[in-house]
């Protein structure tokens, strides 16, 4: 089993990337990535473990509220070419 951290930085990161990539004006994708990582961090405290795929779920739900697209970049984000 492999583990891994929740780091907020590197989701905030890779989540702004993603949405300058999809061409997302900077303001917008700056509050909404800071709404979905501060939802999630809420919702994932409450866990004593969480899972990779706990994480990615509820990152994605939260995203949706915002922006479709990139919700949909982020949850195939290993599986896009």
């Amino acid at each position: 089993m492999t583990t891994f951290t929740f780091d907020e930085k590197l989701l905030t990161r890779d989540l702004k990337t993603e949405a300058r990539a999809l061409g997302i004006p900077v303001g917008a994708a700056n509050i909404f990535v800071e709404k979905t990582v501060s939802a999630t961090r809420n919702k994932l405290k409450k866990k004593k473990i969480i899972t990779k795929r706990d994480l990615e779920r509820t990152v994605v739900a939260e995203l949706k509220k915002y922006n479709a697209d990139l919700a949909y970049v982020y949850q195939n984000r290993d599986k896009i070419i």
